[in-house]
């Protein structure tokens, strides 16, 4: 099963929840990204740039399509095609969603965003341009959505247990 979603939408700290749960193995592209860069995605991100980063993201992506278990996407995975057809040949690829205030007020504080500590502006209006750009690419892969604005971390795992039962 996949997981898809914005940054902050909790795909990482709530997939690892459930895994466990489900005793099956947890995976986040994002440490996959990060293991074969050999540094933060955020020095890689500000050495390198963005094109960069995506073309290591999609090597792990389909590095971890052959792997069973709870797997957690970057929020920009959607934006490389390849990485669409990945997902969408998966059974289970479940969309986190959140309003950009909500996002925002969760990743408070968080300065190894690039795309957030890069750019200027306010992180909502960012986080609702990303959406804006993102959300039909997230709704064409996801076969499951789960609106995780009033959800805690035990609440959006709950519900990834559950589509995973399903």
């Amino acid at each position: 099963m996949w997981v898809v979603g914005m940054m902050g939408s909790g795909k990482t700290e709530a997939g690892r929840v459930a895994a466990k749960s489900l005793g099956v193995e947890f995976f986040d592209t994002d440490d996959v990204v990060a293991e074969r860069m050999g540094c933060s995605i955020a020095q890689f991100w500000g050495e390198r740039g963005e094109a960069a980063f995506r073309e290591i993201e999609k090597v792990a992506t389909a590095s971890l399509a052959v792997r069973a278990g709870v797997k957690a996407t970057g929020g920009g995975v959607v934006l490389d095609a390849d990485n669409r057809n990945i997902l969408t040949a998966s059974p289970k690829v479940v969309w986190l969603r959140a309003e950009p205030e909500t996002l925002a007020a969760r990743i408070e504080g968080q300065q190894d965003r690039p795309l957030l500590t890069s750019a200027g502006g306010s992180r909502v209006g960012l986080l609702k341009e990303m959406l804006d750009h993102r959300s039909s690419l997230y709704a064409e892969v996801a076969s499951h959505q789960v609106n995780t604005e009033r959800l805690d971390t035990a609440g959006v795992a709950l519900a990834l247990e559950e589509i995973w039962r399903s």
